[in-house]
């Protein structure tokens, strides 16, 4: 097993069950954009996929070609999307809560994948009126 799926499947364990509260409140979401091109992306969609597809929340993936992001299959074109046509860095993640009725947070590029994990996790749970 190389190291990366380690990290990926051990970073999943441990941010699931943190992140399954959040599951309680379905007004709690994620927006990932970025593009196909961009190695960062490419890095980071993965450790999202695995904390959140676990846990139950929705991620909309926003791609500035259009073209997927594995390992989502599924995109918006960010172009054309009144939120993610404004970003220009890439990966830019946003948090959104329905109960603020608003983006509550924001984590612009991919330094690891444990910074960028622990970074959407406080993010998630902020949004979901949690401490963690």
């Amino acid at each position: 097993m190389n190291r990366r799926i380690f990290l990926l499947s051990s970073l999943s364990a441990a941010a699931a069950p943190a992140l399954a509260g959040a599951q309680e409140n379905p007004g709690v979401g994620v927006i990932f954009i970025g593009a196909s091109w961009c190695s960062f992306c490419k890095s980071a969609a993965p450790v999202l996929a695995a904390m959140t597809q676990p846990a139950g929340i929705p991620v909309l993936v926003a791609s500035h070609d259009a073209r997927p992001i594995p390992p989502f299959a599924e995109v918006t074109d960010a172009r054309t999307h009144p939120v993610a046509a404004q970003i220009t860095e890439f990966p830019t993640t946003l948090i959104y809560s329905q109960a603020a009725g608003e983006i509550t947070g924001q984590i612009t590029g991919y330094r690891n994948a444990r910074h960028y994990a622990q970074s959407v996790r406080a993010a998630v749970l902020a949004a979901a009126g949690r401490t963690g």
